[in-house]
């Protein structure tokens, strides 16, 4: 049974709330019971009691006869007994309450003291058998933490430092392409291809296939129909004779575009259309032998929002529109110039741009306050940014924003120019 130890006020408590006893055993009899008491026998109060005498009391007849009252010598002999006594008592009752308590205490430390010991070695014990799994699933559990939370869209440097990059341009409903990043792993891509760094295009002809574009809400259109080969530094697309590619001028330009969004930053410096006997592919629309498409030149583009048939949002060229400078594309932005694209560039938001020799920098009219509008919506105005200065090879620095930081971009200083846009990854 658990007690709890008693304080001073307990303690003071219990005694001055204690009965009042009365006591009518003779002062023999209590000195008697006192001496028999081996735990008193070398009390020095109660030899000196016991040396004083007792005979001068008078005995039980004579009380009875002569009723005489009790000299103050007596009393005070009485008194003097009686007071050893209850000392004694009160001494042996308070001694013994407190070993109690102590013993209690003493117990009741030790037990939680065993048990949180044998508690903290069970709970040792499973750590380190947990410690080596959580070390090797820490990080992936991170980083798909982040993913899945981040409003970013797009791919950075800190993307790819265990993974590899894998370009591709999906056809939209309205005959455009919408270029796509997808983040392979490094240990999938050794798993499918094995040592050899595989070329751009092996990894297509792998990854293509893998990817549900119906389900992306875009049309089904990779791979492409014909022969993909590789001579040199340039890639080779030998068309069939009946293909959907050159059926009207929107679907032609549709096809180069695709081929660009895949091929460019790749190895490959342009790409060769042919017939199927060799000879140069002339498209319909064209009316004259096509020439090599340059995957190299400069994609100088600035980037709008576009919706697929599913709702999905992504950051895109509008049209594959290009600009002269960074200055007229980051400008242009504001602009609305189709029913296909939408700007992220709210209406009450003007910004002038400068370039320097760091990078372009966006000076917003009015503090931008980044939480006056959606989060989603004011990572895409930052990325699209990001995005156009990135076309012309640049970083972008946000001035007169009032937030320092937004979705882990540091808003101080010039922001990091984006792998790709529209970061995705494989089934």
């Amino acid at each position: 049974m658990t007690h709890k130890p008693f304080d001073d006020e307990q303690l003071e408590h219990v005694l001055n709330n204690a009965p009042k006893l009365s006591d009518h055993r003779s002062k023999e009899d209590i000195l008697n019971r006192l001496m028999a008491d081996a735990r008193l026998q070398d009390n020095i109060h109660l030899q000196e009691a016991m040396q004083e005498p007792i005979d001068d009391e008078p005995s039980q007849q004579e009380d009875a006869i002569i009723k005489k009252p009790a000299t103050k010598s007596k009393v005070r002999n009485m008194q003097i007994y009686m007071s050893v006594a209850a000392v004694f008592v009160l001494t042996i009752l308070v001694s013994t309450i407190l070993k109690n308590n102590q013993g209690e205490q003493k117990d009741q430390a030790s037990i939680p003291e065993t048990a949180q010991y044998s508690t903290m070695q069970e709970d040792s014990a499973a750590k380190e058998a947990a410690t080596q799994d959580e070390v090797l699933d820490s990080k992936s559990i991170v980083a798909e933490h982040e993913r899945i939370l981040s409003l970013r869209t797009s791919v950075y440097e800190e993307d790819v430092k265990d993974a590899v990059v894998f370009r591709i341009g999906l056809a939209g409903r309205d005959a455009e392409s919408v270029p796509m990043t997808y983040v392979i792993p490094n240990e999938r891509v050794a798993t499918d291809f094995g040592e050899e760094k595989p070329s751009t295009l092996r990894m297509y002809e792998k990854y293509a296939p893998q990817i549900d574009e119906e389900a992306k809400g875009f049309t089904e259109y990779h791979p492409y129909k014909g022969e993909l080969k590789e001579k040199e530094d340039k890639l080779i697309h030998v068309l069939p004779k009946e293909n959907d590619y050159d059926v009207a001028s929107a679907t032609v330009n549709e096809y180069k575009g695709t081929m660009e969004d895949t091929f460019s930053d790749s190895e490959y410096t342009e790409v060769e259309i042919q017939n199927e006997d060799g000879t140069l592919y002339e498209f319909s629309q064209e009316g004259e032998p096509s020439q090599a498409m340059s995957l190299t030149n400069a994609k100088n583009f600035n980037y709008y929002l576009y919706h697929d048939t599913n709702g999905a949002e992504y950051l895109s060229p509008d049209f594959r529109q290009s600009f002269e400078t960074v200055t007229e594309a980051l400008t242009m932005m504001k602009n609305k110039n189709d029913d296909v694209y939408t700007s992220v560039v709210p209406e009450n938001v003007t910004y002038t741009v400068t370039e320097q020799a760091e990078g372009v920098v966006v000076t917003f009219d009015i503090p931008l306050d980044l939480t006056s509008m959606e989060p989603i919506q004011a990572t895409q105005l930052i990325e699209a940014m990001m995005l156009t200065a990135a076309s012309f090879n640049q970083q972008l620095l946000l001035d007169n924003v009032v937030q320092e930081s937004w979705e882990g971009f540091d808003l101080k200083g010039y922001l990091p120019k984006p792998v790709g846009p529209n970061k995705q990854f494989l089934p």
